[in-house]
């Protein structure tokens, strides 16, 4: 009976550490880490339509945000990605490509984290900001093109799956698609958007 009772005190003692493990309030840190998979750029001006395509890039991110309890968390993001631009498909064709496209962004995120008695925590966002884009030294089969920017109203939204380390520590995998209003690139418009993959980390201060 001894053996019983120690055993389910030390389940709920495990129980109890798991829950708060996570459940404070107040003011954190983080930083995210991943990588970019930029959709094709379509681009379409005065008499001509293509498309860009891109290889896997880097995205990368520093956030400062507030946990408000009830599940519920606010933060402010900046965030960077850059891809290598590989191909340029054409109407009649596709030709190869070089140069850059890359985003600065800050976005303000809202986070709905769906707790247990575990320290696994999933939870859900959606965040709304501005970036920059750019596509910088811009090369068609090795015909210059030129270097393009513009800012625009950004959004975001994404999930993932974290684990409480201890009472101040989170780590997290965690999914994003990323999206700005249509661009001008030149005399012409794009729109510039991304599937995110991110290893996380939060600190509560």
């Amino acid at each position: 009976m001894k053996k019983i009772s120690l055993f389910l005190l030390n389940c709920v003692f495990i129980l109890s550490f798991s829950v708060i493990a996570y459940s404070d309030e107040g003011p954190y840190v983080g930083g995210n880490l991943g990588a970019a998979l930029l959709s094709n750029i379509d681009v379409s001006g005065p008499g001509l339509t293509y498309e860009l395509e891109s290889n896997m890039g880097l995205a990368l991110g520093i956030a400062v945000g507030y946990d408000l309890g009830n599940n519920i968390r606010i933060e402010g993001e900046l965030s960077h990605q850059y891809n290598d631009l590989d191909k340029i498909d054409l109407p009649g064709g596709s030709l190869g490509a070089s140069g850059d496209a890359s985003s600065s962004a800050f976005l303000l995120n809202g986070y709905y984290d769906f707790k247990n008695e575990t320290p696994f925590i999933t939870s859900i966002t959606a965040g709304i900001g501005f970036a920059n884009a750019e596509i910088d030294t811009f090369n068609a089969a090795g015909v210059p093109i030129g270097s393009f920017d513009d800012t625009a109203f950004a959004f975001q939204v994404g999930g993932g799956v974290g684990y409480a380390i201890n009472k101040k520590v989170i780590i997290d995998f965690r999914y994003r698609y990323f999206k700005t209003a249509e661009m001008d690139i030149g005399t012409a418009t794009a729109e510039y958007a991304s599937h995110n993959i991110y290893f996380g980390i939060r600190f509560a201060l």
